[in-house]
């Protein structure tokens, strides 16, 4: 994004990226006066913020409602404001809860089962509202499961790629909960990037589009890749399975490749090889 755009950055605290973007603003999403400012000059603004453990908005609901909603309202108003031209929201699979069907498109039925997923529908709403009450064009991309060698093992909110790579370079199992038989969507976030920037540069505007691969991968596939591309040896160990997990879960995919032209670049084998590379 940077090659064709000058990107600023707000984040509650110092962020690393703070090197790769022209301006970063310490600000809360909460705070309407800073979020004005940050917003003053853009021609668009990504809202990514948000409080992302499920565990925590469970333990916590309202500090999840003043993050993911109000916290998404408080921007939203200082976009609009700022005479900001485009709003892309970043909400999450989540909003749709267990799948009727696969794969999931955009107009399945959305019935979160967390109250960090009826967080994010809530924002989404508000989004809509925005559009529909001020003009304010936008749009909405749902991800499904992203991954990427830059995120933090040690955070609760790392999901099972980061922790399966975490433990075969420490030498320790690839713990498995239940058979490996669920499913997932996996997204290397180069190419989620890469879809929020042609989201945000399109002229389409009033969309919801999935960020998936539309690749349905089991948990036991993807320790086998991880085998494959693990320069030692990678052993795996079945574990009680999760209470009300999701069985199967993969993004339809067509309509962010009609509206945007979006494709996966980075196959999950290829995006797996940077978290062993030295």
């Amino acid at each position: 994004m940077a090659s064709r755009h000058e990107a600023w950055g707000v984040d509650i605290r110092q962020p690393e990226f703070s090197s790769a973007v022209g301006r970063v603003t310490i600000a809360d999403i909460r705070d309407p006066a800073a979020m004005l400012q940050a917003c003053k000059g853009a021609d668009a603004v990504i809202h990514t913020a948000a409080q992302v453990s499920v565990q925590r908005s469970t333990e916590d609901p309202a500090f999840d409602v003043e993050t993911n909603v109000l916290g998404t309202v408080r921007t939203l108003k200082a976009a609009k404001d700022a005479g900001v031209s485009k709003f892309v929201f970043i909400s999450s699979a989540a909003v749709y809860g267990n799948p009727h069907y696969i794969p999931v498109d955009e107009d399945h039925p959305l019935a979160p089962l967390s109250i960090y997923g009826s967080s994010k529908l809530s924002a989404e709403h508000f989004v809509r509202a925005f559009g529909s009450s001020y003009g304010l064009s936008w749009a909405i991309i749902r991800p499904f499961n992203f991954y990427s060698p830059r995120a933090d093992p040690k955070s609760p909110y790392s999901g099972v790629i980061t922790k399966f790579t975490q433990n075969a370079n420490a030498g320790l199992p690839l713990r498995i909960e239940g058979d490996g038989s669920q499913t997932r969507d996996f997204l290397h976030a180069a190419d989620v990037a890469r879809l929020v920037r042609l989201t945000m540069e399109s002229e389409n505007t009033g969309m919801v589009l999935n960020g998936g691969s539309g690749q349905a991968t089991s948990i036991l596939d993807l320790a086998e890749v991880i085998k494959k591309v693990c320069p030692s040896e990678v052993r795996v160990e079945h574990i009680a399975p999760r209470i009300a997990d999701i069985k199967n879960s993969v993004a339809k995919v067509d309509l962010a490749k009609e509206k945007v032209g979006f494709s996966t670049r980075i196959s999950l084998e290829e995006g797996l090889k940077a978290f062993f590379r030295t």
